[in-house]
């Protein structure tokens, strides 16, 4: 898997409605906003862009007083949440934290927000998990959230492959940790269970 961004982008724009205005925050050479019909922005003015789309100099989505849909992608989760609290609040967010996927959907539960559809594209080795979520109440709890209550559910042509990927880091964690971090060890031995499980159902056998 190479280390450039095109598959993830074009999930990112997949999962991103028309709408009227859309605002892709932080949008580097404002690819994904020249895909969807979107305004991209930037803090810092110096940042090369495309000169095919609008341009806001802006930190965050403070600036606008309407956003259908803001499109936060390539940040950490508490970043992302820090912008979203920040306002104005859009009815629809595509989302994608590299960093820690868990903790943004478990912020987004916590905070309103219901998760709608999930993607992956592959990415530097790993898979990138891009999520769409509205206004409204999240069910899932638990391992579930974490991993991604659509995403677990879907045909996606990835999941078999990044489950597999999840399930090799959290068994690897929990050895680690074994008779050194107890709480960090169960953590790690918990998910390493839920992972094989789904991975298991999906190819028809029995987790060990």
């Amino acid at each position: 898997m190479k280390r450039n961004g095109r598959a993830r982008r074009r999930v990112i724009a997949s999962l991103c409605p028309e709408a009227e205005v859309i605002v892709d925050v932080g949008a580097d050479h404002g690819h994904v906003a020249r895909m969807v019909g979107g305004i991209a922005t930037e803090r810092q003015p110096h940042r090369a862009g495309r000169p095919d789309v609008p341009w806001v100099i802006a930190d965050g989505l403070r600036p606008f007083s309407r956003v259908d849909v803001a499109i936060i992608a390539g940040m950490g989760a508490r970043t992302i949440a820090s912008i979203l609290e920040a306002g104005p609040t859009p009815p629809i967010v595509v989302l994608h934290a590299p960093d820690d996927p868990v903790t943004l959907r478990r912020w987004l539960a916590a905070s309103g927000w219901r998760i709608d559809a999930e993607a992956l594209a592959p990415e530097a080795g790993r898979f990138a998990e891009v999520i769409r979520a509205t206004r409204g109440h999240e069910p899932a709890t638990g391992p579930t959230l974490d991993f991604g209550p659509r995403l677990l559910r879907s045909d996606d042509p990835w999941l078999q492959d990044h489950l597999a990927q999840l399930l090799g880091y959290h068994q690897r964690l929990a050895e680690a940790t074994a008779g050194r971090a107890s709480a960090l060890h169960d953590v790690a031995t918990l998910r390493a269970s839920f992972l094989a499980a789904q991975l298991a159902s999906r190819r028809g056998t029995t987790p060990l």
